[in-house]
C-alpha cells in the first residue's frame, strides 16, 4: 500500500512539475511554418495571467540537433513581421527543473535573415522551456516555448 501511494505521488509530482496555470497567454491551435512549435508572444509584464495574457504577436522555434535555435515572429495572422523595430539581439533561457530545482541558463540570439539565430544550451533535463525575450519600440515581450523535449 505504501509503495502505490509513493508511485501516485511521483507521477502527480512529475507531471505538474512544468505546470504554467495554463501557459502563457491565449491557446494557439496554428500550423508552423518552418517546421517548429508556434507560442503565443504577450507583454512579459503578464507572464503570470496565463490564458487571460492579451496576443501581441505569435513566435515560432525551430531548433536544430547541433543546438542551433531560430524564432520567427508573426502577426496575428501568422504573416512575417517586420523585426526592424526588434533589438538586433535579444536573450533566450532555458528553463530545467532537477531535483525540485529550476535551473534558468541564458543565451544570445541575433537577428540574421528575418529570424533570431542563437546556440541553445544542452538542458539539464527533459521536458524543458524555452522562454524568449525581445524588445519592440521599448515594450518587453515574451514567447514562452513549454514542455519541449
Amino acid at each position: 500500500m505504501k509503495k502505490t501511494i509513493g508511485i501516485l505521488i511521483t507521477l502527480l509530482v512529475a507531471s505538474t512539475s512544468f505546470a504554467h496555470d495554463g501557459g502563457h497567454g491565449p491557446k494557439l491551435t496554428d500550423t508552423a511554418k518552418q517546421g517548429g512549435v508556434v507560442s503565443p508572444v504577450i507583454a512579459a509584464k503578464d507572464a503570470n495571467i496565463g490564458k487571460k495574457a492579451d496576443l501581441v504577436y505569435k513566435a515560432e522555434l525551430v531548433r536544430s540537433e547541433d543546438g542551433t535555435v531560430r524564432v520567427y515572429f508573426y502577426d496575428k495572422k501568422m504573416n512575417p513581421l517586420d523585426l526592424s523595430k526588434f533589438e538586433k539581439s535579444i536573450q533566450g533561457i532555458v528553463e530545467t527543473m532537477k531535483k525540485k530545482k529550476m535551473s534558468k541558463t541564458p543565451f544570445a540570439l541575433k537577428l540574421e535573415d528575418n529570424a533570431f539565430v542563437g546556440k541553445a544550451p544542452k538542458p539539464a533535463s527533459k521536458p524543458f522551456n524555452i522562454d524568449v525575450h525581445v524588445k519592440e519600440a521599448g515594450k518587453e515581450l515574451l514567447a514562452a516555448f513549454d514542455n519541449l523535449d
